[in-house]
């Protein structure tokens, strides 16, 4: 997911909300410094190629798909906490990911005060809710692989006790939908695995349990969560990167018409502030997609 069929990233920066832009400048600018803790931050911007030379450039090199990814989820942090004393303990923003779920490795400015920051969010004054995952419910969060996991956490659940490698929070808002799931490790030295903050595509809350101030699952969804998150089965269509891979393929071709150059033309120059604008912009970036097919004639038609 990463290059770019245009200028890039950087003539558009402006389009970023000020707090997520500071948040991924630092994440650059500390790293390339190097300073302590920093050695992953914006990792897919230096996979196999020399460090970027700015936040343009390495915004670039993630593309279109993983930036709408991280505004997507500053929006939602944004809409839980008003305040933006969540988005404030987000220190550095690590490798960004796109899948059965989507999100960012992070290392949290305090842990124990990102705990607190979540835990304050249960009652959802001035926002919407965020409740702990069951340890049932935050299995996948833990370290090693999925049964290890079980296995290790059994005496807990069965106790009613805590997770044992990382607390997980979820955003309490439209079952079935898409919503934020914050991980916050518990060990120390701090294991870059267990810090992360992603979308779930469609939430398997719905609702919590007010006495034990976790969250409560519904079945059928929880198990369509869990496949999608851990397989990909019925993930979202990506409208970013299927629109670039479709002008990528037709603008090569001799036969395309002019109508899907200029179809082409006028994405370059959209595409980038609508990955800024977050979940607005998706939505029309899907509006795109389903344009896109208009001007794409059938391979071997007569355009």
């Amino acid at each position: 997911m990463t290059g770019s069929l245009d200028g890039g990233a950087g003539p558009h920066l402006a389009g970023l909300e000020g707090p997520l832009r500071e948040a991924l400048e630092r994440s650059l600018a500390d790293r390339l410094a190097g300073c302590p803790g920093a050695e992953l931050n914006l990792d897919n911007a230096f996979w196999g190629a020399p460090a970027p030379r700015d936040l343009g450039e390495a915004l670039t090199r993630l593309g279109p798909t993983c930036l709408n990814v991280v505004a997507r989820i500053f929006e939602r942090l944004r809409d839980i906490d008003p305040a933006l004393g969540l988005w404030a303990q987000i220190r550095y923003l690590r490798n960004v990911w796109v899948g059965g779920s989507a999100g960012f490795k992070v290392v949290y400015a305090e842990p124990a005060a990102m705990r607190e920051r979540l835990d304050g969010q249960f009652a959802g004054t001035g926002g919407r809710r965020m409740a702990r995952d069951t340890i049932l419910g935050g299995i996948e969060h833990q370290r090693g692989a999925l049964f290890g996991a079980l296995a290790g956490s059994m005496g807990s659940l069965l106790r009613g006790g805590e997770p044992l490698d990382a607390d997980s929070w979820r955003e309490v808002h439209r079952p079935d939908q898409e919503a934020v799931h914050v991980c916050v490790g518990k060990r120390e030295p701090r294991l870059p695995e267990l810090d992360d903050i992603h979308l779930d595509w469609r939430s398997p809350v719905v609702g919590v349990n007010e006495r034990t101030r976790r969250c409560r699952y519904g079945l059928l969804i929880g198990v369509v969560h869990w496949t999608q998150a851990r397989f990909g089965l019925g993930k979202p269509v990506f409208p970013f990167q299927s629109i670039d891979d479709r002008v990528a393929a037709l603008s090569a071709r001799a036969d395309a018409p002019a109508r899907w150059a200029e179809f082409a033309a006028r994405w370059r120059e959209a595409r980038w502030t609508l990955a800024m604008r977050g979940s607005d912009g998706a939505e029309e970036a899907l509006r795109w997609l389903r344009a896109c097919d208009e001007p794409a004639p059938a391979p071997g038609g007569d355009g």
